[in-house]
């Protein structure tokens, strides 16, 4: 999976109401268990439902972003042209 290469210093495009193209920040944490298991048994079905949090700071001028605000990062992203 994608997440799989979501490590700490990986390079992010960040997506969000409000805020324009070209936002960049750098995963700083990556929790090493999930936040949330399924309501039911684990399996490999529902394995695509575990959520971890993964904690970034933004590089450069932070613009509209606030400390805490959730925002949408496009996996397949990660790395490209971020120096990773």
């Amino acid at each position: 999976s994608a997440f799989s290469s979501v490590k700490v210093g990986t390079g992010l495009s960040v997506h969000c109401d409000g805020c324009g193209a070209g936002l960049k920040a750098r995963v700083s944490y990556v929790s090493p268990d999930p936040e949330f298991t399924p309501p039911v048994i684990y399996s490999l079905e529902n394995r695509q439902k575990l959520v971890y949090l993964v904690e970034a700071r933004p590089e450069g001028d932070a613009g509209p972003l606030q400390p805490g605000q959730i925002v949408d990062v496009d996996l397949a992203d990660i790395g490209a042209d971020l120096g990773q």
